[in-house]
């Protein structure tokens, strides 16, 4: 459970260093080859080409000879943050039902015409943005433009494809009804969240508000996409001039009344009281726990800070200190780490866990105590290194493909960190000292203002307090 507070959201490239796992730890131990971040890596990325277009369209083009292929990835940066709270999900649905045909295409076209030519095309909707992309030959990638720009500016929303599309959510909702991760993440966001907040709900939206969506919901949602709030990036064996002239020739004349909407998300308020809440969900053998505070936005000036003391937390190796302590040495939990969702607003800084029921408590007060230690002592300086080595390891590592080198440029562009980021970032990560660690885990997690969700079978009264399913 990686997102403790997005269960099950498309969202589009927002993270610009890839956590893995263990296997990969192994590999990038302090003085081995990966710990020398690779030159050519980092050149994959400055070279881009940044094309802004007249309409306001950013285009991040990539020239990648290694392949035959090409990778597209693209977002508008309108999601759920931009829908009502009584239509939660519509930002989700409406990118969802982008490919289900356009003014041009019917669905099986698009299918037909990409799986001719071995190529395929995606879209879907997030929290914060509308994600689409395509891979294919590099001789295609005309074609995958084409029906990209088809798709983002004259979808159909046919009838029967909405139907279609309604109920492969509606499974999946009821699936996630009985989905003890993903119940702990929604009570977790109403519980640390306002009703009017974005983040107060999951952006898959309810069983309810999904069934009550019409066509039209999707039609008015779709007219807040905007040239000026989107980015794309294409990443192949390309000649970027080429591909920013075939940019231009099917995105160019996109045009929007006004400016792209804005949203302004509100500060975290304050938790009263240590709020609990227990989900019920009969006949489960098992309970996820969340414990968790309000943390910080990827703007912060704490951001890789907090990076680096979540890494050596509950992330690296099998779940960095919460997952050495609390599941391999009290052996308490199937699973223990820890997330910090730092993203356009400021997210949960979060601790997980899955346990026996019969051990929830101890759990909790496990977890609880190793964050407290943690922000106490701070990290070891061999907990440090490793966390060094590993986030530059496997920014390395992460841009081996079109589709990762994609996702980075469109994170890069999110955030406005420039084209040299990935040549700084590892001077970024190893210039966080000890101390630094140390004072972002005692402002942020040395506190009782904390929320503590669980979901699983039943338990005392006394916790009780949202019990359904």
């Amino acid at each position: 459970m990686a997102e403790p507070v997005e269960a099950n959201a498309n969202r589009s490239t927002s993270l610009i260093v890839k956590v893995f796992g263990c296997s990969l730890y192994k590999q990038i131990k302090r003085g081995s080859s990966m710990n020398r971040f690779p030159s050519n890596r980092a050149s994959t990325i400055t070279t881009a080409i940044r094309h802004t277009l007249p309409n306001g369209m950013v285009a991040l083009v990539q020239r990648n000879p290694t392949a035959p292929t090409v990778s597209v990835y693209g977002e508008v940066r309108i999601g759920a943050v931009h829908e009502p709270a009584e239509q939660n999900g519509v930002a989700a649905f409406t990118g969802a039902a982008l490919i289900r045909g356009t003014r041009r295409r019917r669905f099986q076209e698009i299918v037909a015409a990409t799986e001719a030519v071995g190529a395929s095309v995606n879209a879907g909707g997030g929290l914060h943005s509308t994600g689409f992309g395509g891979r294919s030959l590099s001789e295609d990638v005309a074609l995958i433009l084409d029906i990209l720009a088809d798709m983002l500016r004259a979808p159909a929303f046919p009838e029967e494809e909405i139907e279609r599309l309604r109920g492969q959510f509606l499974m999946m909702l009821r699936e996630q009804e009985q989905d003890t991760s993903v119940r702990a993440s929604r009570a977790l966001r109403s519980l640390m969240f306002p009703p009017t907040h974005p983040y107060s709900r999951l952006s898959s939206g309810t069983i309810e508000t999904i069934s009550a969506l019409t066509r039209d919901d999707l039609v008015r949602f779709h007219t807040l996409y905007h040239p000026a709030a989107t980015t794309i990036a294409v990443v192949g064996d390309i000649e970027p001039a080429e591909v920013t002239d075939l940019i231009e020739r099917f995105f160019g004349d996109w045009q929007a009344p006004g400016m792209p909407p804005q949203m302004m998300l509100p500060d975290p308020q304050p938790l009263p009281d240590r709020p609990r809440v227990h989900v019920t969900l009969e006949g489960k053998s098992q309970t996820d726990i969340i414990w968790a505070v309000h943390g910080i936005d990827r703007r912060s000036p704490d951001y890789y800070a907090a990076s680096v003391a979540n890494m050596i937390l509950g992330r690296i190796g099998i779940g960095g200190r919460l997952g050495e302590r609390v599941r391999e040495e009290q052996g308490l939990a199937y699973y223990c780490g820890s997330s910090l969702d730092a993203d356009l607003g400021a997210g949960p800084w979060a601790a997980m866990a899955g346990v026996n029921p019969a051990h929830v408590e101890r759990a909790i007060d496990a977890i609880i105590a190793e964050i407290k230690q943690f922000a106490a002592d701070g990290p070891t300086d061999q907990e440090l290194a490793d966390a060094h080595d590993f986030m530059t390891g496997s920014l390395a590592i992460s841009l081996e493909t079109n589709d990762s080198i994609a996702g980075t440029l469109l994170g890069i562009e999110r955030y406005h960190l420039g084209l040299d980021y990935v040549e700084r970032y590892p001077s970024i990560i190893r210039s966080i000292d000890r101390e630094q660690v140390t004072e972002v885990a005692r402002r942020y997690l040395a506190t009782d203002d904390y929320a503590v969700v669980t979901a699983g079978p039943a338990v005392g009264e006394e916790h009780n307090e949202h019990s359904n399913g």
